[in-house]
């Protein structure tokens, strides 16, 4: 049953991706470094192409949570007891700067202001 849905699921087809699957089991090179952490490197692409392709959009979805798990934890940070009372556009504000790349130019910034203002 298994075969069935990730053959529906990667629209692979199921005769072959079930023999991938035999074949795999019964490869003795593969048994014994089933236990590495880089075993999709050496999964054949030529011999596996179907389990490989699954395995490599399995392991895909999982390659950009770092930015989720960032965002989260400095929202957490940032709505603390302390500052519980940021607005939503606040928090949305604050969280852009915290994750975006930018750096503002200090030095061009503070030469353009004017030192003092007359009355």
């Amino acid at each position: 049953m298994t075969a069935k849905k990730a053959a529906q699921l990667f629209q692979i087809d199921k005769v072959s991706f079930e023999d991938e699957m035999i074949n795999m089991r019964c490869n003795v090179y593969l048994k014994a470094r089933s236990s590495e952490n880089n075993f999709w490197h050496l999964v054949s692409k030529e011999e596996f192409p179907n389990l490989r392709r699954c395995a490599e959009s399995v392991y895909s979805c999982f390659g950009s949570t770092y930015l989720c798990e960032s965002a989260f934890s400095y929202l957490l940070q940032t709505k603390s007891t302390y500052r519980s009372h940021l607005t939503d556009m606040h928090s949305e504000d604050s969280l852009k700067l915290s994750l975006s790349s930018y750096t503002p130019e200090f030095v061009k910034l503070s030469n353009q202001m004017q030192a003092q203002t007359s009355h």
